[in-house]
């Protein structure tokens, strides 16, 4: 069961948003400080638990971003608009 999974559930009177991570086998509740985040709405909880799911793919799941972000900043120093392409020298393929 390797999959990510939001639901909204209604616990101790308030809906709760709860995520479920690929690499935790249980639900979380989305905090509020110290305390799970309680909500007036079931859609407000949802709303709250899918921008959480969204927040931990797009931050800490892409810990390469700093790989990306090297490979991008060099291809931009390679095709400068404007200015004359930067000669790269390929490496020649060895003999079998």
């Amino acid at each position: 069961m390797n999959h990510f999974h939001a639901k909204a559930e209604w616990i101790d009177g308030a809906w709760r948003a709860l995520v479920r991570y690929s690499h935790k086998a249980d639900y979380r509740p989305v905090m509020s400080g110290e305390t799970p985040a309680g909500f007036a709405s079931r859609d407000k909880a949802l709303i709250a638990a899918y921008q959480a799911q969204e927040k931990h793919l797009n931050g800490t799941i892409r810990g390469f971003g700093d790989k990306v972000c090297a490979a991008r900043a060099e291809a931009e120093r390679l095709f400068r608009p404007g200015r004359k392409p930067v000669v790269v020298e390929r490496a020649r393929a060895r003999p079998l």
